[in-house]
């Protein structure tokens, strides 16, 4: 069965194709009959591509498989172990068959197609012996906007990217600001710092730079399997991604291959790809999303996971516009099952504008930044079945399951349980969010409504923790809601808070009810109960992180004050698996006429907060500055910024 490229189908003609493998690639493996190899140390890309005179290069195997292809040959590339530095490509060419190529790891996860550079040369800093220097000549700046998001700042949009022996540094804006696990590139004086672990050994460290953005493109190509291979350290700006599937190319197949550490997203498939499947793949620690989907019609996720995603917007406190875990846009027709989404500094899923017929099982959305999965301006239907969403615990959180001018969707056996502000919510824009479906071009003016919650656990922790809130839509918006809402046969519960669980807007704005009182303003769940659920029920949503590791956060990217006044941030250090203190600096105050900035306390132990004030004089010139808190501890640095605007 492994040959057939989705393990759901094989190709057992049209009719069976359509009638049964509606959201998956379909790709015929069998059809391959040229067998490539690649070995990049003893390969040469002179050789015949033969298991005893193997090519060098995997973008030398490609342009003979896609040779085999257009003279009617399916052709299988075998890659054996290593690191391969190279940008690939498969785009298309009129000459294209209909015949199968499979890109595969001799054995999965051996295989990393990197898009960094080795860098050598290195040399003692002379103001600090912990700092190592060496030539820099790119000349990259700042990536373009997001114009449709909030201001994105400058560390935002950075694309360099510097791992010393596999780990990878965070990036900072001056030399004075660095700290034990950092790096600075000085484009202006063409060097670039390091400050590495202490103890490391620099004439020996493997020391890798990203200088590829792309390191996979299939473009407007048919039959393409890609197994076993990982693909990491692409310098791609925030809002593309290391590995693209673009055009109308179809029958696309991932197969356990993972995308990690890449400065945007790891994974994007768009514009209109159709029938792929992407199973038992990961994508982690991408400075983005981790998967990115727009344009796409009958997809497959099965058995994935995307998690500690978003690192380098939550470096300029830039959480939510087109990022999360998976950020799905304009998507018809997909299908997820098995999908892991935890710890990401974003959303665990955002379903993200003219989404419909989307079917999603087993979902486990525990552990993220924001909400665990958000649903905003879709047509629907969309159905989460047999899912969880669970402890997103930040102050920022929205709720465990939030639903913004959305139609058409279901949430059954699942469970929603921990989750900061509420459990379910919603939010969104009286009177209606018009979006237009960019297949048929029609227009539809989206209220909440036909919202099914049926055989669900419900279930807040703490006095804070509402089960259901609705803060935004009253009147009429909520009498559509209420009229069309099913909601039956459900456990609802909170030890904590029994008598003001619920915020509804009825009989006014803001009222706050209990059980009962959620009864009677929906006339619905009869069948369900306020009591206490399993202990175990929550067991299969409590993912302990990898590794000991934190986040630094900040409440706010922008804060205005005028000449001669002060201001505050919120900082809040998020501990994942880490009890240490973190010892908090301040990098962007000095230099500038009057401004100065503290923070208190000067250190954070795990789930702790700090005070940051920045205070202006008369004399402070008028304009926007970017304040970078450093949080350090051992080998580790994080950082997060934000800017003034003083008037």
């Amino acid at each position: 069965m492994r040959r057939y490229a989705s393990a759901l189908c094989g190709l057992a003609g049209v009719l069976f194709i359509a009638r049964f493998c509606v959201a998956q690639a379909t790709v015929n493996e069998s059809l391959e009959t040229a067998f490539i190899y690649v070995d990049g140390t003893k390969g040469n890309d002179s050789n015949s591509g033969s298991s005893s005179k193997p090519l060098k290069t995997i973008g030398a195997a490609i342009s003979m498989a896609e040779s085999n292809n257009q003279s009617g040959i399916g052709s299988r590339v075998t890659v054996n172990p290593g690191t391969y530095r190279e940008s690939l490509s498969m785009q298309k060419n009129n000459k294209d068959t209909s015949l199968p190529i499979t890109i595969e790891a001799a054995t999965n996860g051996t295989v990393i197609v990197s898009g960094a550079n080795l860098y050598t040369g290195w040399a003692t800093y002379s103001q600090n012996s912990s700092i190592y220097t060496t030539g820099w000549t790119h000349q990259w700046g700042v990536c373009p906007q997001q114009t449709s998001c909030p201001y994105q700042q400058d560390i935002v949009m950075r694309q360099e990217l510097v791992a010393v022996n596999g780990a990878v540094l965070t990036q900072v804006m001056s030399v004075a600001a660095m700290k034990q696990g950092t790096f600075y590139v000085d484009e202006n004086g063409a060097q670039l710092y390091v400050y590495p672990k202490s103890g490391t050994n620099m004439n020996a460290a493997t020391v890798e730079v990203a200088e590829n953005p792309t390191i996979l493109l299939i473009q407007n190509k048919n039959n393409v399997v890609i197994r076993g291979l990982t693909f990491q350290y692409a310098n791609t700006c925030h809002a593309s991604a290391a590995v693209e599937v673009q055009g109308n190319s179809t029958n696309i197949l991932f197969d356990t291959d993972t995308f990690q550490w890449n400065n945007g997203q790891g994974l994007a498939i768009e514009n209109p790809a159709t029938y792929f499947t992407v199973q038992n793949s990961t994508a982690v620690h991408n400075g983005d999303s981790g998967f990115q989907e727009s344009q796409t019609k009958w997809g497959l996720w099965d058995t994935d996971t995307t998690s500690y995603n978003n690192w380098r917007g939550a470096q300029g406190a830039f959480y939510a516009c087109n990022t999360s875990g998976l950020h799905a846009w304009e998507v018809h027709q997909d299908t997820i099952n098995n999908l892991t989404t935890s710890f990401n500094q974003s959303y665990g899923v955002h379903w993200d504008t003219d989404n419909a017929n989307i079917t999603v099982s087993n979902i486990n959305a525990t552990s993220n930044f924001l909400t665990g999965v958000f649903v905003e301006k879709d047509e629907g239907p969309m159905t989460f079945d047999s899912s969880y969403f669970c402890h997103q615990n930040s102050v920022q959180a929205v709720g465990g399951f939030v639903l913004r001018n959305s139609e058409g969707i279901s949430v059954t056996n699942s469970v929603l349980l921990d989750n900061n502000n509420a459990q379910i919510a919603m939010i969104g824009i009286k009177g209606g969010i018009e979006v237009t479906n960019w297949e048929t071009g029609k227009t539809t003016n989206l209220i909440t409504q036909n919202f099914t919650n049926k055989s669900n656990t419900i279930q807040g922790n703490n006095s804070n923790q509402l089960v259901f809130k609705d803060s935004y839509l009253d009147g009429s918006d909520w009498n559509t809601f209420q009229s069309t809402l099913t909601s039956k046969s459900n456990t609802w519960w909170n030890a904590d808070n029994s008598s003001t669980p619920y915020l509804l807007p009825t009989p006014k704005a803001g009222t706050k009810d209990d059980f009962s009182g959620w009864k009677s303003a929906t006339s619905k769940d009869s069948t369900s109960s306020w009591t206490t659920p399993s202990s175990s029920v929550g067991s299969s949503c409590s993912l302990t992180p990898v590794g000991s590791d934190y986040w630094i956060t900040i409440d706010n990217p922008l804060l205005t004050v005028k000449q001669g006044k002060s201001t505050t941030y919120n900082l809040t250090l998020i501990p994942l698996n880490f009890t240490k203190t973190a010892t908090l600096t301040l990098d962007g105050v000095t230099g500038i006429t009057g401004l100065t900035g503290s923070v208190s306390p000067t250190s954070i132990t795990a789930s702790g907060t700090a005070t940051l004030t920045v205070t202006t004089t008369s004399g402070t010139p008028k304009g926007t500055y970017t304040i970078m808190v450093l949080a350090h501890q051992g080998s580790t640095t994080h950082t997060v910024s934000t800017q003034l605007t003083v008037n």
